[in-house]
């Protein structure tokens, strides 16, 4: 192969370790080197040579210092870390002249370096820099690490650098957020809202100066003007709070970029977020408010009824109690008596009259018992039939008057229950057979028993229920149609009442009827209440009317009877009543009048009422046990209400025996001496 001749081969640039073809390549080429303390390119060492060649040829940010001076080179990817304003003034420039802002740190570090032969690394080093016409906060990973000249002495720091600003503020920002979302969900109102957003802007000082919030008509008053740091974002902008924005005072040391208003953006969101969940929180509380306060008008209205009920109900059984005994009265002077027959057949009215009205009387107390929870069952262990011959007793008078054949299949059972309750369920049934089954209809009571399950039956071939009514059927107040004349009678109470009591058992009662003019069928279940079969006993179907009871002979020996009721017809008819039974008794009308009476003469006897105005039965019955002789005489309580706490509240008092208007014969004469 022919050798070429020296004219052509290609030319050698001068000072080959510095390059060609970059912009810094070209600089350091060009620049005027004998100017500064490193002398010409052609009188430079080969260290510095060396160095220069690695720094210039690097792809990564190198920056060399050089000489007591520190005369700088860097190389093109170090260049665009200047930005405006320093490059490409800085080479050749001292380091101390060229970094006067971060010369306080920087300085001791290269310092080191130079002084100990030792390489040094940092990280995310916060330099402050002149760029773009003003001093930002710049954050570095860089490493300082000594270079060595041709006499083994440190001659020149070599800077290997990148530049962590975003990371490190995106971080900080990060964690900004993290804090003011921990600070706001603690917040119970806008004041405490106003208090996190000024604690998180004193906490990040280089990143936030202050932070206003404004609303209203002040946050549409103020713009962003980002050269004086202001950045205001609008509620409205992120699609929340429309007429809420906070005014950002931001530091002058940072860009406010993108990434800037991404950060403020996401500040406000969560201010706005904080706002709107005290709104509703707000709106929630007002809400509950508003249910409680419902709530309670409801409870107070169901108090108050249920109070009227209870009322009512005492009230009532104060004009019956000498109805009643009027009545016994009449039967107890007419016995044998020639004009006997004239009134029989009033008495009976009166008599059926009056034991419809105080079944009625008893159903009200008890819907206000069960609606205040105050009704307890007292169970026991009783023959079945026993149960069902009392609930037909007392339906009796209705089913003979409207001459209705009533069927009875009862199994030989003894059941564990209530039987004074079961016996009103059955007997509310019954009545309203009889009150809803046309003249001379059918009715059939009926059990089954499937192990110690029992099952009842009332049947009627009566009006039916409407399919429209079936529903509502159990519920309090609730009929079927009536007529003007209301011939049919009732308050809608008995089977809700039956339900309830049903249903304290732990049983069921369904209602079925094939519609209007078909009959009905209720049916109770009472599972688990079958005990063992009893002795058989016989089951009373009503015929006829129940003979006047006997009161039995007359009391003899002249006891002294006290009677106090400030209802005076109450008080006179009972004190007749006792002395046709052959007691001597005597009335008074108030308290002091009693007690004056007492101090006179201390009766054998006082039946008090306890409901007296100006002093109750319970005071009046202590100050005539502390009278002379008043520890031995009978009290007996008189009282519309007969609870179990009513009658134990009586016998605390002191009284031997408590009483309910209108007073049933049998329970006076067993409570008299």
């Amino acid at each position: 192969m022919a050798a070429l001749p020296v004219s052509s081969l290609p030319a050698t640039p001068a000072h080959r370790f510095i390059g060609a073809g970059t912009p810094m390549r070209d600089l350091v080429r060009a620049f005027p080197w004998h100017t500064t303390a490193l002398g010409p390119i052609d009188a430079w060492p080969a260290s510095l040579r060396t160095c220069v060649g690695v720094v210039l040829h690097a792809a990564q940010p190198m920056f060399l210092y050089w000489g007591e001076d520190l005369v700088q080179i860097y190389n093109d990817a170090f260049a665009p870390c200047f930005g405006a304003g320093k490059h490409p003034e800085a080479l050749g420039q001292s380091g101390p002249a060229c970094w006067a802002e971060a010369w306080s740190t920087v300085g001791p570090q290269i310092a080191h370096v130079r002084r100990s032969g030792e390489p040094q690394v940092y990280a995310n080093q916060l330099l402050p820099m002149l760029r773009h016409g003003r001093l930002q906060d710049v954050y570095w990973n860089y490493s300082f690490t000594p270079v060595f000249d041709d006499h083994d002495c440190v001659a020149g720091v070599l800077l290997v650098c990148t530049e962590t600003t975003v990371q490190v503020l995106a971080e900080r920002r990060r964690h900004a957020l993290d804090l003011l979302g921990r600070a706001l969900l603690a917040c119970r109102s806008e004041a405490d809202v106003a208090v996190a957003i000024a604690r998180c802007a004193a906490d990040h000082p280089r990143d936030l100066r202050s932070v206003e919030l404004l609303r209203g008509e002040a946050s549409g008053n103020v713009s962003s003007n980002p050269d004086a740091g202001l950045v205001v974002i609008q509620g409205a902008e992120l699609q929340l709070c429309a007429e809420l924005a906070l005014a950002f005072h931001v530091s002058p040391h940072l860009p406010v970029d993108a990434a800037c208003r991404q950060f403020l953006a996401q500040f406000t969101a969560s201010v706005c977020a904080t706002l709107s969940r005290l709104e509703a929180d707000r709106a929630l509380a007002l809400a509950m408010a508003e249910s409680e306060r419902l709530h309670g008008d409801l409870d107070s209205t169901a108090r108050i009824k249920d109070e009227f009920l209870a009322m009512l109900g005492h009230e009532l059984r104060n004009p019956l109690a000498p109805i009643v005994t009027a009545l016994k009265l009449m039967k107890l002077r007419g016995a044998g008596a020639h004009d006997s027959a004239d009134t029989g057949h009033e008495q009976e009215v009166i008599q059926r009259q009056v034991d419809h009205l105080v079944r009625l009387v008893d159903d009200l107390l008890d819907v206000s018992r069960l609606a205040r929870g105050k009704v307890e069952l007292r169970k026991e262990t009783t023959p079945l039939a026993d149960i069902l011959n009392h609930a037909i007793e007392m339906a009796a008078p209705l089913i003979e008057q409207k001459q209705h054949r009533l069927l009875v299949d009862v199994p030989t059972v003894r059941w564990h229950g209530d039987p004074a309750r079961l016996a009103q369920v059955l007997a509310n049934l019954l009545n309203n057979a009889a009150r809803y089954t046309p003249h001379a209809g059918h009715i059939t009571l009926a059990t089954r028993v499937r192990g110690a399950d029992l099952q009842i039956l009332v049947t009627d071939d009566g009006n039916g229920i409407p399919a429209s009514l079936m529903p509502h059927i159990f519920d309090l107040f609730v009929q079927g149609s009536r007529k003007l004349d209301r011939a049919k009678g009732g308050l809608g109470i008995g089977l809700a009442l039956a339900h309830n009591l049903v249903r304290m058992h732990g049983g069921t009662i369904q209602a079925y009827s094939g519609g209007e003019g078909r009959g009905s069928t209720f049916t109770i279940n009472l599972p688990d209440s079958v005990v063992a079969e009893a002795v058989p006993a016989p089951v009373l179907v009503p015929i006829a009317a129940a003979a006047p009871a006997d009161p039995g002979p007359a009391a003899s020996g002249g006891v002294r009877v006290l009677v106090v009721d400030d209802n005076q017809d109450a008080a006179d008819s009972l004190a007749e009543l006792l002395g046709a039974l052959g007691y001597e008794a005597s009335v008074a009308y108030d308290p002091a009048q009693a007690i004056a009476a007492a101090s006179v003469s201390m009766p054998q006897v006082a039946i008090l009422d306890i409901g007296l105005p100006g002093m109750d039965g319970f005071e009046l019955a202590g100050r005539l046990r502390a009278l002379p002789h008043g520890a031995a005489v009978t009290l007996i309580a008189l009282s519309g209400y007969g609870r179990a706490d009513d009658r134990a509240r009586s016998s605390a008092a002191g009284f031997n025996a408590h009483l309910v208007k209108p007073v049933n014969l049998g329970d006076l004469q067993t409570a008299l001496p």
